[in-house]
């Protein structure tokens, strides 16, 4: 099975609410199920569409659960594992988390390290988004398709930001090196308030957060990095880790694997190309 993946940047009306767009073909057989795909805890809400309204699963409590053909995924803690069978098509939209609740009234905190489908939430916007992916295989069209109906939600919407927005601004900015003590005085809000408001809106704390988007960041490194120019002490401290031990620790916990796994740029884990932007 021949798999390919890119990534496509948003327009720049769309930049504060869109991380990218993706697009991943699996080019199998009719019965030839891809290789297990691993999807990382990037710090990211997410809406994905399976084009071709394939037979696709995850797997969730120990079994193989199958996937909508179009549906929400909030922030994830875990590394998610999934497959996909025969000639597949996927687009996703990766989404700033708090921008779900913006653009689609849907509460990232009920879908935490979680799924569902986008019917769930009777949104006649996203059903005749999915609707007009469903069976379009060109990138640049799909493209076309969600750039129309995000814009369209960005222009409904109202035009003020609360300090939950400003933080996760300033978290990803400061790529999850900053203390929580340093971001309540930035936002002159109580650690109380904000971790409050993180756990209300996005499912999670803020120090989860900033700990998600520190390893997304030095996940992309490693990505980019060849093994033997690594200097693993420099880059725990770099990223803002106590030591190399405590890099380890919070890299095995979000990806299930070692550091150094990572290097092989032949891996399953699909998301965050290291090339540039189609």
């Amino acid at each position: 099975m021949i798999i390919s993946y890119k990534e496509f940047r948003p327009s720049e009306p769309l930049q504060p609410y869109v991380e990218n767009y993706w697009y991943q073909v699996f080019d199998g057989g009719s019965m030839e199920e891809s290789p297990e795909q691993v999807c990382l805890p990037l710090g990211m809400s997410q809406i994905i569409v399976h084009i071709r309204q394939q037979e696709s699963h995850a797997f969730f409590n120990a079994d193989w659960q199958p996937l909508p053909h179009a549906f929400f995924v909030g922030i994830y803690k875990d590394a998610v594992t999934w497959k996909t069978k025969g000639y597949s098509v996927c687009f996703g939209i990766n989404l700033k988390p708090e921008s779900l609740a913006q653009l689609f009234n849907v509460p990232a905190a009920a879908i935490f390290n979680d799924y569902t489908d986008v019917n769930n939430f009777r949104n006649p916007g996203i059903d005749e988004m999915a609707d007009r992916m469903y069976g379009q295989e060109d990138p640049v069209a799909l493209i076309g398709i969600a750039e129309t109906c995000l814009l369209k939600r960005v222009k409904a919407m109202q035009n003020t930001k609360h300090y939950l927005q400003h933080a996760a601004e300033i978290i990803r900015r400061e790529k999850g090196n900053i203390s929580i003590e340093s971001l309540c005085r930035n936002l002159y809000v109580s650690e109380r308030q904000l971790q409050r408001s993180f756990r209300d809106s996005l499912g999670t704390s803020p120090k989860t957060y900033t700990r998600i988007i520190r390893f997304r960041n030095a996940y992309r490194h490693l990505r980019q990095a060849e093994e033997k120019k690594i200097a693993w002490a420099s880059l725990s401290f770099d990223y803002g880790y106590a030591d190399q031990a405590h890099f380890i620790r919070d890299f095995k916990e979000f990806s299930g694997v070692s550091p150094s796994l990572m290097i092989d740029k032949s891996g399953p884990f699909y998301q965050l190309s290291t090339a540039m932007y189609a």
